[in-house]
């Protein structure tokens, strides 16, 4: 998944094109005869250069950092949310006091604020240089030109990740699906071996995966007795209830009908188990609750089953699923009495791999 707070350092997404918005520093530099064209991301309270000219004489180079809270040109673009062209800081009454012109090269800056299509701040595209300048208005134009070409790619990127978030969401619980599961949970396995053996990480990131196996009780019953549109209404309940117990890492999917799975990191089998309860009991007195499940029998339980592993290197999670799968229809079993102990296959013999 693309992260936003993450500093765009390398062409990490299919719809990203870094080379382009190097040559377009490149050319803001050409162009406007300046010693530094730059993008500057904006994340977490500090400025980023993402790329800068590649003339020798560029005082601004990839990956230079300054906090968001010192005075800065791309400070006060963000902030007014519009151009800034100082053409002479240095005989600024403002401007010759700020630590990149007093204790800094800067003689001129022209810059413009970039956004996302949501209109959060990306950053600011800048021509900057160590003498004073004075720009014209066909400059001024190009500039923003240069900047929608920036911008285009920002929507590209939005546009896609909207189409991916689609493809790897359930529509009705607002949690992953199967693709969303088998996506993130093999990138997180994938990183966790990668910081295991890495050396100049202090201590692994993660100590144990742990996987909660969910699968409410008498849905059949509740859609016979009360339509499917109670159905969904126990569904959404249950997957609301599963995300008000994981934290923000956790990984929640819906991958059966009423079957949901969360893999989360750090947690014990008996904090694990401990966690299903509440969400089996608030899941239970949820529904009681509910005006469409006025007089109906109190038979809103939920089966789970849960385990946690400190093995990270050879981990199986495909093994992992189907142990928490047996669990669950055992907790399940445990409530029901079958004739001639005609009990069928697990709930989960016949599912498809998730990986």
């Amino acid at each position: 998944m693309f992260d936003r707070t993450q500093f765009l350092t390398s062409n990490e997404h299919p719809e990203l094109d870094l080379e382009k918005w190097q040559k377009t520093v490149d050319l803001i530099s050409q162009l406007f005869g300046c010693k530094c064209g730059a993008i500057v991301q904006l994340r977490e309270k500090e400025f980023f250069t993402v790329r800068s000219s590649q003339n020798n004489d560029n005082f601004l180079k990839p990956c230079d950092a300054w906090p968001y809270e010192m005075n800065s040109f791309c400070k006060h673009v963000i902030d007014k949310g519009d151009s800034l062209y100082v053409p002479d800081p240095v005989n600024h009454p403002k401007w010759s006091q700020s630590p990149f012109v007093k204790e800094g090269p800067i003689r001129s800056y022209f810059g413009m604020p970039i956004y996302w299509p949501d209109n959060t701040v990306f950053g600011t595209i800048c021509a900057i240089d160590t003498k004073p300048h004075e720009y014209n208005d066909t400059l001024f134009q190009l500039l923003e030109q240069l900047r929608e070409l920036i911008t285009a790619d920002l929507k590209l990127i939005d546009a896609y990740e909207q189409v991916r978030q689609l493809a790897i969401t359930d529509e009705l619980t607002g949690v992953y699906n199967r693709r969303g599961l088998a996506t993130l949970a093999q990138k997180t396995i994938s990183q966790l071996r990668s910081s295991h053996h890495n050396t100049n990480i202090a201590q692994p990131i993660s100590d144990s995966i742990a996987i909660a196996y969910f699968d409410s009780d008498n849905l059949k019953q509740i859609n016979n007795e009360l339509g499917h549109d109670c159905g969904d209404i126990a569904i959404q309940t249950l997957a609301s209830e599963i995300k008000r117990y994981t934290r923000s890492n956790d990984i929640v999917a819906r991958v059966g009908g009423d079957e949901f799975i969360v893999l989360s990191q750090n947690i014990t089998e008996e904090d694990l188990k401990a966690r299903c309860q509440k969400i089996e009991a608030n899941y239970q007195a949820t529904l009681s609750k509910h005006q469409s499940f006025a007089g109906y029998p109190d038979r809103f339980s939920v089966s789970y089953g849960c385990i946690s592993v400190k093995e990270i290197e050879n981990l199986n999670l495909n093994e992992l699923y189907a142990q928490t799968d047996k669990r669950m229809y055992a907790n399940k079993m445990s409530k029901r009495t079958f004739p001639n102990n005609n009990i069928c296959g697990g709930a989960g013999d016949d599912m498809e791999k998730i990986l």
